[in-house]
């Protein structure tokens, strides 16, 4: 398995420029590497809420790729309050650093609606692959225009979380090259606190997937 990995790993270095070059050309992606997030209008304070992100799917251009490492990847993000404190939150406030410190591009909610619309959807964890039968991509053909669908109508948007409700949701990025993993990316939000309009950030770091069954 590891040197089938590192395999599609060379496989896939070569075929990253097909695997966006249509979507390149259309303008509906940008390679975006940034070597700071923008800066705030005020410094972010310690926090006591929490973040936590999980790589889910893949986006591919074409199928003959659907069981290649994909530059694109939907994380299904959450996050909570567990002491009660209410705050706001926007998407533009989300920075995803990758292990080499640039920063992945985290797409508005058109772009992402058109490269689910565009692209084909597979599972992110490619533990799929050792088991017998698997269908093509981890998912079965007949459930990805669904799943599709879901993660269109659950993007992660502006909303309100603390007091018990969590705020859920996908977010569409681009990591820049075709990666089997996120392993040591950092998630990095800033929620505003609603009592005193402050500021706050939370970080969650990404560790190796575990062993699952795969999506649907």
């Amino acid at each position: 398995m590891r040197r089938g990995a590192g395999r599609w790993v060379e496989i896939a270095a070569l075929a990253g420029l097909v695997l966006v070059s249509g979507l390149l050309a259309s303008g509906c992606v940008r390679r975006v590497i940034r070597s700071a997030p923008a800066a705030a209008a005020a410094p972010a304070q310690p926090t006591d809420f929490t973040a936590h992100a999980l790589p889910i799917y893949r986006l591919v251009a074409t199928p003959m790729l659907i069981d290649l490492p994909s530059q694109l990847l939907i994380l299904q993000v959450r996050l909570e309050s567990p002491d009660g404190t209410s705050y706001a939150f926007t998407p533009r406030e989300l920075a995803i650093i990758l292990p080499d410190g640039t920063h992945a591009r985290v797409f508005d909610r058109p772009r992402a609606f058109e490269l689910l619309r565009r692209t084909t959807i597979a599972d992110a964890d490619f533990g799929y692959l050792l088991r017998d039968g698997h269908p093509p991509g981890g998912i079965a053909p007949y459930s990805r225009a669904a799943i599709a669908d879901m993660v269109a109508g659950r993007l992660l948007a502006d909303g309100l979380f603390g007091s018990g409700q969590a705020l859920q949701g996908y977010v569409v990025v681009d990591v820049g090259a075709a990666r089997t993993s996120l392993e040591g990316a950092v998630v990095e939000v800033v929620a505003t606190r609603l009592t005193d309009s402050v500021p706050s950030r939370a970080t969650y770091r990404l560790s190796a997937p575990a062993p699952s069954s795969g999506a649907p």
